[in-house]
């Protein structure tokens, strides 16, 4: 039996419209139970700054916590390196999530960097809901897919049968713009006035793999 393999491929681009804003925390000290003591400080300072933005308390979600010991390599008497225990570090990745609004963003960012806190900050633009674009690259894939085909089959004189076989194994997209967003450490103490951007669109492309029988 005759057939015609075929690739399809499809891409669309989508609009952000959730700022995802995650904040990394180490708290050190000799004795664990004060390293994850600051850390749990930390977190509190931060659910309260964020509350005065209209966020509820479980807004902030951890995505990773670790506590962890550290060594540092010293010489003895005869110059020979050997770890020397230095204390725990207490590591805390969180997030909040929000409608795009980089004003309340700047907000945001300007209260936390005043905080005893201080977080290392990471700003990204992504969506709400990614599966009505899944759904579209995978309509856009299948009729790219026949496109091909039917040109295939009318190039070489035969003609388009039943479809035999689909081979499809959707890979992780990453739904996030390559719009990057920072502000220097001195605009947020000077409280300088946010501007309004608007970030670049989401690029995404999928594919599937078709059989169908020729005639």
């Amino acid at each position: 039996m005759a057939s015609v393999i075929v690739r399809g491929t499809g891409s669309v681009s989508v609009k952000p419209d959730l700022i995802r804003l995650v904040l990394e925390m180490e708290s050190r000290s000799r004795d664990c139970g004060e390293a994850m003591e600051k850390a749990g400080k930390d977190i509190e300072e931060l659910r309260d700054i964020l509350g005065g933005f209209g966020f509820e308390r479980d807004a902030l979600k951890t995505s990773d916590f670790n506590v962890r010991t550290e060594y540092e390599s010293q010489p003895d008497e005869n110059n020979i390196y050997h770890n020397v225990f230095k204390g725990y570090c207490c590591f805390h990745s969180v997030k909040v999530e929000f409608d795009l609004d980089t004003e309340r963003l700047a907000g945001i960012l300007r209260a936390v960097s005043a905080s005893g806190a201080a977080p290392q900050l990471n700003v990204c633009f992504t969506v709400k809901d990614e599966e009505p674009a899944c759904e579209e690259l995978i309509r856009l894939s299948a009729s790219n897919a026949k496109r091909k085909a039917e040109l295939l089959c009318k190039a070489s004189g035969v003609r388009l049968g039943k479809l035999l076989k689909i081979s499809y194994d959707r890979s992780d997209m990453n739904f996030v713009s390559q719009a990057r967003f920072s502000m220097d450490m001195n605009c947020l103490r000077a409280e300088a006035k946010a501007v309004s951007i608007t970030p670049d669109d989401i690029k995404l492309t999928d594919c599937a793999e078709f059989e169908w029988e020729t005639f």
